[in-house]
């Protein structure tokens, strides 16, 4: 697999990490990805979208990997991070991914900086107020181990599909670091993780979702328990005008899952948008 350059932006709140996948540069995109995770999850869909693939950016968002700004997870400041990424980058616009939590983000960004936003792929998030989905999510972050004595105790915790795939391996690692002792804890925040979950899943974004006018897709795993179906098919009513696919037998972690599914879709999508012709 390609490995991306990284380097960091110093934006308002603080430094936050960066890596990119180079490719056509008329055509940047930038990936958000989900809770937890870090921009390298983002690696195989774009290997996956092949050797005439556009210019890829993935950042580690606020709380996330490598990114600790002192506060404010809250929607509003996410959507700022990705703005004063495309102005660090010097873009006035970009075609925007985003999975889970980043999808979210998207989503809204879309909405409510729609001049930023050539267009948008928000995959496998709703937008609607769901406590049950922020408290269970606490729950099971309160219950992660803080620190594991070394690779092996931190794959066994990550379980058999991880550790049975070099590229499932190689992002959930990504994910930690080695202290002084030698163990390995969460690169995350995990306060910011729980505060960023109840901020985002409080309150609904059923306006924004409708007001989305950019070209939009909308993908769902199929067998999902993210983005339920009841959702997909409400959101499907209240903006006819977004895209939409969904992905049998997958589940909600689409990037790790099935990348080679995600980036045929989007290739599909972005052959109809005027930023790819």
């Amino acid at each position: 697999m390609t490995e991306p350059e990284a380097s960091w932006l110093n934006l308002g709140p603080g430094r936050f990490r960066l890596l990119r996948w180079p490719g056509a540069e008329d055509r940047p995109v930038l990936f958000l990805h989900g809770l937890t995770a870090v921009a390298d999850v983002w690696g195989p869909t774009i290997e996956a979208l092949g050797g005439e693939r556009p210019d890829c950016f993935a950042f580690d968002q606020r709380g996330h990997g490598q990114s600790h700004p002192a506060g404010g997870y809250g929607i509003a400041a996410y959507v700022n991070d990705v703005v004063e990424t495309l102005d660090a980058l010097g873009l006035e616009a970009a075609d925007i991914v985003g999975h889970s939590m980043g999808a979210r983000v998207a989503l809204v960004m879309a909405a409510r900086r729609p001049e930023r936003v050539r267009s948008v792929a928000i995959v496998d998030i709703g937008p609607e107020q769901w406590r049950a989905n922020w408290t269970s999510t606490w729950d099971a972050l309160d219950a992660m181990p803080r620190r594991f004595a070394g690779r092996d105790e931190a794959l066994a915790f990550a379980g058999s599909r991880t550790r049975n795939s070099p590229i499932g391996t190689g992002m959930f690692l990504a994910r930690l670091r080695q202290d002084a002792a030698g163990g390995l804890t969460w690169r995350a925040d995990i306060d910011a993780l729980k505060a960023t979950v109840k901020s985002h899943r409080s309150r609904n974004f059923w306006h924004e979702w409708s007001a989305i006018d950019a070209p939009a897709l909308l993908v769902r795993g199929g067998t999902s328990h993210e983005l339920r179906t009841s959702i997909f098919e409400r959101m499907m009513a209240k903006n006819p005008k977004v895209g939409v696919r969904e992905i049998p037998g997958v589940g909600h972690n689409i990037p790790l899952i099935a990348p080679d599914k995600l980036a045929s879709e989007l290739r599909s999508f972005w052959s109809e948008v005027p930023s790819f012709a």
